[in-house]
């Protein structure tokens, strides 16, 4: 099973997403219009709209603008936030090309980014709900300290432990799938309980999702994931296999890697070390079973929903998780 399949009952409805993410790329400004066309246009899973459009289905099985409005606005904002990670991280690649900023630099990048985030808002307001635009500017501002927080361990200005590390998650990848499932819910007009109950589903889902993309980190094919193994790494970032390898080492086996990651002494011997450390412990294997517990929950969340294709393509999207290659 993959996303393709999984999305399938929803499909008329991403196209209508498409077609309105098409319609958000300004035609003014030359510049603008390649750059957002370079990054709208080469569509990665859509795991977000896709989301919205399966919490409101399973709801209500109707579909309304407002909803494709939603779907479209958390596609925006969520690449809003690639933009301005991958300048952050200097990034070369995303989705397997160059990314914006190597292409066209940081400067009209960053301002790409800010249209993406303006036009994101601007398609949720007309929702006119009050809840859904909290929720939504809610996810903006967490996504934003989650980046923050993101650069504060890869500069080492704060100790790399667990606790930080979820709380990183929770703001930086958590929040914008859980403000998905959430929206989607209010727009089909569910009661607060159901609401509360999608939202614990993001929540959960969002975890899992961020913790299999540290494991891919390691082990995932560099083709298909669209950038190198050990990329995060390079880059100084703290990933949840690593910390538990960390763990369960004896303290006088830990000093060597340790020291590596504090001062990102990250030449191909140290990379090709750290590599292997992690492989050789049970650190790939706790982290995927500790997402898998996360997908269990986000599974348990659904329990009161009535049942149809669309709850259960989201708990297939859950259990597809822990076996995704990208």
């Amino acid at each position: 099973m993959d996303y393709g399949s999984i999305f399938l009952p929803i499909r008329k409805h991403l196209l209508s997403v498409e077609k309105e993410l098409k319609n958000q790329i300004p035609t003014g400004v030359p510049l603008s219009k390649e750059i957002l066309k370079h990054l709208l246009l080469r569509p990665g899973k859509r795991l977000r709209p896709s989301i919205v459009l399966l919490s409101a289905l399973s709801v209500n099985n109707r579909i309304n603008k407002d909803i494709i409005f939603a779907s479209a606005a958390v596609e925006l904002l969520h690449n809003a936030s690639i933009i301005h990670d991958d300048i952050v991280d200097e990034a070369k690649l995303r989705r397997g090309v160059k990314s914006a900023n190597n292409i066209w630099g940081d400067h009209a990048t960053v301002l790409a980014g800010d249209y993406l985030l303006a036009k994101s808002l601007f398609l949720i307001n007309k929702s006119k709900n009050p809840a859904v635009m909290s929720s939504v500017t809610a996810a903006a501002s967490e996504l934003a300290n989650g980046q923050i927080l993101d650069i504060m361990l890869s500069k080492r200005e704060i100790p790399f432990n667990e606790k930080i590390y979820f709380k990183m998650i929770n703001l930086k990848t958590a929040s914008l799938i859980s403000s998905s499932s959430e929206i989607g819910a209010m727009l089909s007009g569910a009661n607060r309980s159901t609401v509360n109950s999608m939202r614990k589903y993001g929540v959960s889902l969002g975890i899992s999702y961020q913790l299999i993309d540290d494991v891919l980190d390691f082990i995932g094919d560099s083709k298909n994931m669209g950038k190198k193994a050990m990329s995060d790494i390079k880059e100084g970032k703290v990933s949840l296999p690593m910390l538990i390898c960390l763990k369960n080492l004896k303290k006088s086996e830990s000093y060597k890697p340790k020291n590596i990651l504090i001062n990102k002494n990250f030449n191909r011997s140290n990379l090709s070390f750290l590599y292997n450390l992690v492989l050789d412990s049970e650190a790939i294997e706790e982290t995927i079973r500790i997402a898998n517990n996360y997908s269990l929950k986000a599974v348990s969340s659904l329990k009161n929903l009535k049942d149809s294709k669309f709850k259960e393509a989201l708990i297939n999207l859950a259990r597809v998780n822990s076996s995704r290659m990208y």
